[in-house]
């Protein structure tokens, strides 16, 4: 599956309410779920392969919220795929790769 499909896919399973503004302000909440769950495991120590079980669904959240906000926005991830490889090959060539700024 690439990355056009799992849009595609993954929208088809979007309840009425979880409009734009729900896409948009719960991608911080499951980003924060992927952090949380990093802080618990330095914390509490813990199974490795468990972690990685959850981070696994975590991070798939936090795609599905990513793809809900694209195509609220007229974007197509594969797009967006590309395009950031694209930024960061040029800032290796340009050896720009570290560093702060969008535009550098």
């Amino acid at each position: 599956m690439n990355f056009t499909e799992y849009q595609q896919k993954a929208m088809a399973f979007r309840l009425p309410t979880a409009d734009a503004m729900y896409a948009l302000l719960n991608l911080g909440a499951e980003a924060g779920e992927v952090l949380s769950l990093e802080a618990k495991l330095i914390r509490d120590g813990g199974n490795v392969d468990e972690y990685r079980r959850k981070l696994k669904k975590e991070l798939g959240d936090v795609l599905w919220h990513v793809a809900a906000i694209a195509k609220d926005n007229g974007m197509d991830l594969h797009d967006i795929a590309v395009g950031n490889i694209h930024k960061l090959a040029e800032r290796q060539t340009k050896n720009t790769i570290q560093g702060n700024g969008d535009d550098r």
